[in-house]
């Protein structure tokens, strides 16, 4: 007799993690992998092609097929978002930055980061990401999933894909300072991406003068003589400045001076990180990241194991702005399964108003902007595979990030849209959803190389359809594009 209960395509949860040791699928719990708010229209797909036999005979009955590869591919759309709460323990001072073992395949190490202090931990889950900066390493510093937590000896081990010994061992009272923030939504996705999830710097100052800073330019502390690398661009008015580190660490009451601006502003705090920014990188070292993921649907699931994806987002005037997945990886399981009991978010996403988009100093009026990583996923065919698979896992091989915006025409003595087509001239795009901080989502591609400008028409309007591609500076610099949520 057949169920007399469908199953219903809007019971939907999703569950992710970074797997520590690539080609091992992890323990999925609903806190935190299955925060992520996915929206109904959410797909798996069952990719498994049979292989015909072909065998020649006296009959012209088919004899049938046999098994060959198996892949669970999985798309799904979330809000482009922060935490309801961003922060959850900061400026903890770290005694030991400790070797424990290598993880296979190179793939880097399992590292103990031990506090001062007795921060409480308590709170803190397998799954979270702890940002290390200051570090006298540098192979110790950046954003680093927890794997392990002791509340009561005051450590967390993770994993640093960058290590894989003792040589950059920090033994007794580090300069590194630690934060653990509550992880995004999508952190996990994006890492899977070819993508690096970095908590954000920032200082608060008070008012800016000769500004405004400029992104990517080098502030200099006056007293510290610590540099960091701006990010977000700060005028006057603007309550903090939004960094990377680079070399020492900022303090509170020194002059701020943008090294291209030249603008300066009194710091009347020391550095934190709250918030998030987000670069593509290459995979060098193993940096790259696979998943596991859970697809549950109304008590059945479609699970799968090292997995890549592809990211692309959209940006509707008006709108929330959305972020769009594409996963590709070997099967681990299929079959009945109860969702898990999720909690999540409650707050609204931010909505693309006052956006500041902005082509170099114009800005146009614009309807939408659409945002595509470009990512080519190779699946890795391996007779040797430890599961029916017959797939080591996915592996993103290569990208070409593009963006479209649908914008008015405008007069050539005001930005000259075919002059830069026609001279390959780059241009820096920067624009955010969202007008207040703690819900920001920031998107810049700093050199935007025009590759099409197909005229329209939109009730009655001259329109252009900007067609450009996010290149980079030929140092391999992995400069093409940042988010920055903040």
């Amino acid at each position: 007799m057949a169920n007399c209960c469908p199953l219903l395509t809007r019971k939907i949860n999703v569950l992710g993690r970074n797997e520590v040791n690539p080609g091992t699928a992890e323990t999925l719990a609903a806190d935190p992998d299955g925060k992520i708010r996915v929206y109904a229209g959410a797909q798996p797909e069952y990719a498994a092609p049979r292989e015909k036999r072909d065998i020649a005979r006296a009959s012209l009955t088919p004899l049938g097929s046999l098994e060959s590869t198996k892949a669970v591919n999985q798309t799904f759309r979330t809000e482009a978002n922060t935490r309801d709460t961003i922060e959850n323990i900061a400026d903890m001072d770290i005694d030991s930055i400790l070797f424990q073992s290598a993880i296979d395949c190179g793939a880097g190490a399992i590292i103990r980061i031990a506090f001062n202090g007795t921060p409480d931990l308590s709170a803190i889950l397998p799954g979270y990401y702890l940002d290390v900066n200051y570090a006298s390493n540098s192979s110790n510093v950046g954003s680093f999933q927890i794997v392990t937590v002791n509340d009561g000896s005051d450590y967390v081990d993770i994993v640093n894909r960058f290590r894989t010994d003792n040589a950059d061992d920090e033994a007794s009272d580090s300069p590194a300072i630690g934060d653990i923030q509550n992880p995004l939504e999508f952190q996990w996705a994006l890492n899977s991406c070819l993508a690096k999830v970095r908590g954000i710097s920032r200082i608060a100052v008070g008012s800016i003068a000769g500004g405004p800073y400029q992104r990517n330019e080098t502030i200099t502390g006056g007293t510290s003589s610590a540099t960091a690398r701006i990010i977000v661009p700060a005028e006057d008015g603007d309550g903090y400045l939004y960094f990377e580190p680079l070399t020492g660490k900022l303090q509170s009451g020194e002059v701020l001076t943008g090294g291209t601006s030249g603008a300066t502003a009194t710091s009347s705090s020391g550095p934190g990180v709250h918030g998030h920014f987000v670069k593509p990188i290459s995979g060098d070292d193993c940096s790259a990241e696979v998943s596991t993921i859970d697809f549950q649907n109304d008590g059945f699931h479609w699970e799968a194991r090292s997995s890549m994806a592809n990211m692309t987002f959209e940006a509707a005037a008006n709108k929330a702005m959305f972020f769009d997945f594409a996963f590709q990886g070997p099967k681990e399981d299929i079959g009945d399964r109860a969702m898990d009991t999720v909690t999540r978010d409650e707050e609204d996403p931010p909505i693309v108003k006052t956006a500041e988009l902005k082509l170099d100093t114009f800005e146009p009026v614009f309807a939408q902007i659409n945002f595509d990583m470009g990512n080519v996923i190779a699946m890795r065919e391996n007779g040797n595979a430890s599961d029916d698979s017959g797939f080591e896992g996915a592996r993103v091989t290569d990208r070409e990030s593009k963006v479209t915006i649908n914008l008015e025409h405008e007069l050539a003595s005001v930005f000259d849209f075919f002059d830069k087509l026609d001279t390959g001239t780059k241009v820096a795009l920067q624009m955010h959803a969202g007008t207040v901080l703690e819900k920001q989502v920031w998107f810049f591609a700093d050199r935007l190389e025009f590759d099409a400008l197909p005229v329209g028409d939109k009730d009655g309007i001259r329109m252009l359809d900007l067609e450009a591609t996010c290149t980079g500076a030929a140092n391999g610099s992995n400069d093409d594009w940042e988010f920055a949520l903040i």
